[in-house]
């Protein structure tokens, strides 16, 4: 589904990397890119993809992430679709946008100076691992606290 507020954040970010799933493999494929969009079609294009992408279909993605140099304003955006081939150049048909902070209308991470973000988004952290156990099937493993105890007990000896 096209998002349009996080559509108009992607001018921001100045490359993505492509993602697929070789078919054969099952390993993700990755190349950085510099995607084109077109907000009326709902699709991105990808003219300058490397010969040995231009043969890649099906399910994909586009990531983007960007932060300065103290790696602070973190900003993320994943975009999902159905990547085909239009004229001889690859294109993302959208299906989906996906923000890490769950959040449809920024792609900004939460910060310290956003306290109402910051909770929002440690609860997101708690439902998506309530929904990934509930799909697992299987409760959370146990931690091996005395295994970490023992490693911490054993790197302070070394130094």
């Amino acid at each position: 589904m096209w998002n349009s507020k996080l559509a108009a954040r992607i001018k921001d970010y100045s490359s993505a990397v492509l993602t697929v799933v070789d078919e054969t493999t099952g390993y993700p494929m990755s190349v950085r890119c510099i995607p084109q969009m077109d907000a009326t079609r709902e699709v991105f294009t990808i003219p300058d993809a490397p010969p040995f992408a231009a043969g890649w279909r099906g399910k994909a993605c586009l990531l983007f992430h960007t932060h300065n140099e103290r790696l602070e304003g973190l900003r993320q955006l994943v975009v999902k679709g159905e990547l085909t081939e239009e004229n001889g150049v690859l294109a993302l048909k959208v299906s989906e946008f996906v923000t890490a902070n769950g959040r449809s209308d920024t792609d900004a991470m939460p910060h310290a100076s956003a306290p109402l973000h910051l909770l929002q988004f440690l609860l997101l952290g708690r439902r998506k691992a309530r929904a990934y156990l509930a799909k697992r099937g299987a409760p959370w493993p146990p931690i091996p606290y005395a295994e970490v105890d023992r490693a911490l007990a054993e790197d302070a000896r070394k130094k």
